[in-house]
This record gives C-alpha cells, sequence and structure tokens, in this order.
C-alpha cells in the first residue's frame, strides 16, 4: 500500500513540537534527524506508530525518526511544514561530547554518502571490465571513466565544507572557495615542486640553496636554473612562517576545522563591520585568515588526528585481522541501532586517502549480509502474512546496504533475530580479516557494490570477501530459523513502507 508522505510528516512535525520547537532538521540514507529546542514534548510512542516511521529514538543529541528507503520522500515534506529559519536558530541544548562529534560527522557525511559510494561503484566496474579484457586501459573510454570515477575523492573537501558550513552556520559559497583554494592547481604544483625538492635534498648544492633561499627569498629564483629545481620549490612560508606541505585532496577533518573556525571569523566580521560594507568584506576576511591558518596550523593538526585515529585501528586490524573482524562484524549492527556509526566514516576516508583501500569495510560486509540472512530467516519461518512481508522486504534492502528497516522493522522487535545477525556477522567477519579482505573504494556494503572489493591481482582476497558474506549470510538465516522468536511480540508493522511505494 502507498504511503502519503505528506500525511506522515504532519504528524511528524506535530508530535515533536511542531516547527516552533526545531532547531534543525537534516536526513542520512534512512534517518530523518531533528536537533530540537526541547525534547520533552516530543511524543516518542506515539511518532512510532506514524504510518510510513519505523521507529524514533534520542540518540546523539538528535531525534532520529528512522523511515527506511524514502527518507527523502519524507524529508521534503518534512521541510515543506518547517518555517524556522536556520541561519538565525538558537544553539542546540547541550549535549555530551561523543553526541556532539556524532551529530557533526553524520550532518556533514550524510548528504553525499550516495553519490561518493557512486564513484567508488564505478571505478571498481571498471576495474572488473579491465581485468577480464573487456576494456582497455589504454582507451579513451577507461581515461574518460576512470578520472570521472576519481572526482569525488579528489574534491572531497569541497563536499565536506560545503555540508560543514551548512552545519556550522557558515556562507557555503565562502567555504567552498575555501576549500577550492586547498586543491587548488596552484598549491598542487607547489606541493609537486616541493617533492622534487625534498628528492634532491641530499645534494650540498641543494642544501646551499635551500638554506639562502629561507635567509634571502631572491635566492630561490636560482632554483629555476641549478639542478633543474622549479621557482615553486622554494620553502613556502607565509608572513615568516613556515608551511609544512601537504596535500587535501580527499582531506577530511583539516576542512572541518577550517568551516568550524571559519564560523567564529564570519560572525566576528559581521559584528564588526557596517552592513554597507559587510557582505563584501567579511567573505574577503574569512578566505584571507582560514586558508592560510589552515595551512599553518588546521592541516598539520588534522592530518595528526586522522593519522591517529586511523593508526590506531590500522595497529589492532595488524595485531589479528580475524579477531578484529570478529569483533567488528560483532558489533557494527549494535553501534548503527544507537547511531553512534558514524564515528568509522573519517577513519574510513582517511584509509582510502593514505593507503589507497580500508580494511573496516571489508569486515563490516559480513555484518551487513549476516542481518540481511537473519531477517530473511524470519521470512521463511514466519507464519504471520504482515511479518513474513516485512522481512522479506526488510531483508531484501538488506542485501543492498540499507540495513535500518531490518533492524527496527523486524530484528529488534523480536530480539533473537538481532543476536542471529550479530552471531553471523561476527563468523563471516573473522573469515573476511583471516583472508584480509578490503575495499578498494568507499561504499556502502551491499550485493550492488561487490565489484569494489575487487582488483586484479588481489583474487585471493576477493574470494576470501565473497566466502565471508555467504557464510555470514547463511548462518544468519540458519541460526534465526534455529533459534526461532515470538510472532505474538511483534507490534503492529503496517507502518513500514516497502521498497517501491510511493
Amino acid at each position: 500500500m502507498a504511503i502519503d508522505y505528506a500525511d506522515s510528516a504532519k504528524e511528524i512535525v506535530r508530535l515533536i513540537g511542531s516547527d516552533n520547537n526545531v532547531i534543525s532538521v537534516t536526513h542520512c540514507a534512512t534517518r530523518l534527524r531533528f536537533v530540537l529546542k526541547d525534547y520533552s514534548l516530543v511524543e516518542v510512542e506515539s511518532l512510532k506508530r506514524v504510518k510510513g516511521v519505523i521507529t524514533a529514538m534520542q540518540a546523539s543529541g538528535q531525534m532520529q525518526v528512522v523511515i527506511g528507503n524514502h527518507v527523502g520522500d519524507a524529508y521534503r515534506e518534512v521541510q515543506n511544514l518547517l518555517t524556522f529559519d536556520e541561519s538565525t536558530a538558537v544553539p542546540p541544548p547541550s549535549v555530551g561530547m561523543v553526541s556532539r562529534i556524532m551529530d557533526i560527522i553524520s550532518s556533514i557525511f550524510a548528504p553525499f554518502l550516495y553519490p561518493l559510494a557512486a564513484c567508488g561503484v564505478l571505478q571498481g566496474i571498471i576495474s572488473l571490465l579491465t581485468a577480464i579484457d573487456l576494456m582497455d586501459p589504454a582507451s579513451g573510454t577507461y581515461r574518460i571513466l576512470n578520472f570521472v570515477s576519481w572526482t569525488g575523492f579528489t574534491f572531497l573537501p569541497v563536499m565536506v565544507a560545503f555540508t560543514a558550513a551548512k552545519k556550522f552556520n557558515v556562507n557555503p559559497f565562502t567555504a567552498v572557495i575555501s576549500a577550492c583554494a586547498l586543491v587548488s592547481p596552484d598549491y598542487l604544483s607547489m606541493l609537486t615542486a616541493n617533492k622534487i625538492l625534498t628528492a634532491n635534498s641530499a645534494d650540498p648544492a641543494v642544501q646551499a640553496l635551500m638554506k639562502g633561499a629561507v635567509e634571502n627569498p631572491e635566492i630561490s629564483r636560482v632554483m629555476v636554473q641549478i639542478a633543474g629545481i622549479p621557482l615553486d620549490a622554494a620553502p613556502l612560508t607565509f608572513i615568516g612562517l613556515p608551511v609544512e606541505y601537504l596535500s587535501y585532496t580527499s582531506s577530511v577533518i583539516p576542512i572541518i576545522l577550517m568551516v568550524w573556525g571559519m564560523s567564529y571569523v564570519q560572525r566576528f566580521f559581521e559584528r564588526l563591520l557596517p552592513m554597507v560594507i559587510r557582505n563584501l568584506f567579511t567573505p574577503m576576511f574569512c578566505l584571507a585568515i582560514m586558508v592560510p591558518f589552515t595551512l599553518l596550523a588546521f592541516g598539520p593538526i588534522g592530518n595528526m588526528i586522522g593519522g591517529a585515529i586511523g593508526g590506531v585501528y590500522n595497529t589492532l586490524y595488524h595485531l589479528s585481522p580475524a579477531i578484529a573482524g570478529f569483533v567488528v562484524g560483532a558489533l557494527w549492527m549494535p553501534l548503527v541501532t544507537l547511531g553512534v556509526h558514524w564515528g568509522i566514516t573519517p577513519v574510513t576516508v582517511g584509509n582510502y586517502a593514505t593507503l589507497g583501500y580500508d580494511t573496516f569495510t571489508g569486515l563490516q560486509a559480513s555484518a551487513v549480509f549476516g542481518m540481511a540472512g537473519a531477517v530473511l530467516g524470519v521470512y521463511l519461518k514466519a507464519k504471520d502474512a504482515e511479518l513474513k512481508r516485512m522481512a522479506l522486504s526488510a531483508g531484501v534492502t538488506a542485501l543492498f546496504g540499507i540495513t535500518e528497516p531490518a533492524i527496527y522493522g523486524v530484528a529488534l522487535r523480536l530480539k533473537r533475530p538481532m543476536i542471529c545477525g550479530c552471531l553471523a556477522g561476527a563468523a563471516g567477519g573473522m573469515i573476511a580479516g583471516a583472508f584480509n579482505a578490503v575495499s578498494w573504494s568507499y561504499c556502502i556494503p551491499g550485493i550492488a557494490v561487490l565489484p569494489v572489493f575487487f582488483k586484479e591481482g588481489h583474487m585471493t582476497q576477493f574470494l576470501g570477501f565473497l566466502v565471508s558474506i555467504f557464510v555470514a549470510f547463511i548462518l544468519g538465516m540458519v541460526f534465526s530459523w534455529v533459534a526461532g522468536f515470538k510472532e505474538n511480540s511483534q507490534p503492529d508493522v503496517r507502518s513500514v513502507p516497502q521498497p517501491g511505494t510511493l
């Protein structure tokens, strides 16, 4: 039965305390995420029974309303009912540091995850076609599709800047220009030139030139003629302070820090400058201050933070990939349930930028397929027609990487299938870890993105990955069938939408 999300949106807004209670609203793959002034006004139990709503909970400093595949439809209808001005919104209520971080990460990454994942899938497909000799890597077709597939990652800082600007109430175009500056051809040419200089740094003549260039910048011009070192290779400084050469392509944390800092600079000059010049000079000061400051401070700090976070996980992984796989496979679905799974996103993105691949996604996939199998096991054993319909819909959706309908619509409500899915994910994760399964580009694990896990010359890893998700899926079905569940404990599921309904 088709769901009218216009009617559902009216009920949602009413039950969260009306539009006067809303500070901001965003959405991710399956959830509406509200930041509210007063969470005590929300009628949570009534909200869960709204047609089209799978469940609702307060998590990560937000009221999260799980919709499923049609969250975009619900979001548009909710937006039509809200009259608040985000640029003048009051500050959100104080929440814990972890909740605040999760809120920031989800708000920044959620809007562009699917387009970014699409780039990853395209990379996987052309890699697969090349491996089976259906595409020539020297052909124009391959080269064009290849650079298209990398564009989302090359300009990831621009997308991060745009969504971060909305989160921190910064002029989005000022933030985008700042991010573009950090991935501009001029900066990249300086970065390349610095690599040339570094490669020749053992040459005594080059060392003397570097020392002289620092003491007298005019000497740097001599570098054009000596040792073939470009002019751009001269040591870079800003008001006398040395600038560390870092690549900001695929960068995340430095950009978030830059836009966060820009929010304070923007507010300062908006208060200081008269209206007649404010609109012109506020963006100018933001650019002139924050881009150099990022090069001097936020870039190195963000790079260090990202390296440390990724280093902790990667160190644990290298100690025992199989144990890491067991832990990730077992705990990923509970993390999704709590809404804190966004915390891993900067780590996975950072792995692609620094390593060229990501191990976490290779382990995470088993949890996804384990949950899909557990819910489809419910479909096979259930006698209630409504429960069978819901389990089939949620299970198929989970196979494509969207697990919230399976978790909230079936697994948590019946309890035992949730445990079964986690156990199956743990078993599959151990196998994935043992084979060192990885993804070669960003993706949301599911059956449609399997080419992302394939790369020529790494067939053993790919086959091990296929075995891991197959085992997780089959065990999920078997465990659910054997463990069973009480069908009469399952609440009304008529409000849960099926894929394909409007």
